[in-house]
């Protein structure tokens, strides 16, 4: 399959890699669409962001929607539109044994090099995922708007913790 892998900046290739193999609690998708994150424009022009630096060929991107190719024993049906998440919970920290993945202290995102080896993006033609990074689209929802779940949740989470910005002004 084919994948956009970054080498280092200004140095971006479509190259071939495997086809990873499906997993228990895992689901195959086919990309639909993907957003550009600054994250992957700062490996881009850059090789990284702040003390994060490229240290070998990554493939990039995590903000994506798919279509279910290959469900597993998901409960998905083949065709699906999904929205991604891209982040992925050890599931054996205290956090997540306690039922709070969203604060692993192991947690891994796609398309990063903050760890070492570095975690491969979503921007590829098949994505093998866990079940529980995926959510159903809406029927009619458009695949752009599908692939920008993960940054608005971002958004909506931090007005929530906010509170009321009635008749304020922010800065985003």
């Amino acid at each position: 399959m084919r994948a956009i892998v970054i080498h280092a900046a200004k140095d971006l290739r479509v190259e071939e890699r495997e086809v990873e193999a499906l997993g228990p609690g895992q689901v195959r998708l086919r990309l639909a669409t993907g957003g550009v994150c600054g994250s992957d424009l700062h490996y881009y022009n850059h090789g990284g962001f702040g003390p994060v630096r490229l240290k070998e060929p990554m493939i990039l991107g995590h903000e994506v929607s798919a279509y279910v190719e290959e469900p597993g024993t998901s409960g998905f049906a083949k065709g699906q539109l999904v929205a991604v998440s891209p982040s992925r919970p050890c599931g054996g920290c205290k956090f997540c044994l306690e039922g709070l993945p969203n604060q692993c202290l192991e947690m891994r995102f796609y398309g990063s090099a903050m760890r070492d080896p570095h975690v491969e993006g979503a921007f590829r033609q098949l994505l093998v995922c866990n079940a529980v990074q995926c959510e159903t689209v809406a029927p009619g929802v458009p695949l752009t708007l599908a692939a920008l779940a993960e940054p608005f949740s971002v958004g909506l989470h931090a007005v929530s913790r906010a509170g009321s910005l009635l008749g304020k002004r922010v800065l985003v």
